[in-house]
């Protein structure tokens, strides 16, 4: 098979011999549009050193749980206590870099627990890879809210969901 770069030479050969008409029009478009499919394909692979950690999680069992909160209210400890995982558990903020899964077995159901980044004010703009930890949020199929006990205040978090696009508490439109 030929490599990414020989793929988009010929593309961009066969526009270059394709006459531009009303007729090829929609031709030409879409072999641009494979062209820059190539390239960000070609850009992905030398970008990328291997595998990485990420937000994406598979999803397993018959629900998905994501935990949500602030950094540092017990959302590793509480994943840890219910599904038996490995969650590195620190005493500062950010220990949790990324999403940790773990199945917990309740009445013949497996519930797939995430344990999320903590989530902090502007995280729906991007601060504190907010946008990612939403985005996987947004997967899942309830959203357990986590505080602290002494800080019960939630009202950031529910305008961080807000401000993604997630509603809390409403059945969709």
């Amino acid at each position: 098979m030929a490599t990414i770069e020989e793929q988009i030479k010929e593309l961009e050969e066969q526009i270059s011999n394709t006459k531009y008409n009303k007729a090829t029009e929609a031709h030409i478009g879409k072999l641009k549009a494979k062209i820059a499919r190539l390239q960000e394909e070609d850009e992905k692979r030398k970008s990328s050193k291997g595998p990485t950690k990420g937000f994406y999680v598979k999803k397993a069992g018959n629900a998905t749980v994501a935990l949500v909160g602030f950094p540092s209210v017990g959302k590793s400890t509480l994943l840890n206590q219910l599904t038996g995982a490995k969650s590195e558990i620190g005493a500062y903020h950010f220990t949790t870099l990324d999403v940790v899964p773990g199945v917990m077995e309740y009445n013949h159901a497996k519930i797939q627990i995430l344990d999320m980044p903590g989530l902090i004010k502007d995280a729906s703009r991007g601060k504190g890879r907010g946008r990612e930890v939403i985005a996987a949020a947004r997967a899942a199929d309830v959203i357990l809210l986590v505080v602290d006990v002494y800080n019960p205040d939630i009202s950031v978090l529910f305008k961080e969901l807000w401000d993604a696009g997630i509603r809390l508490n409403q059945s969709k439109p």
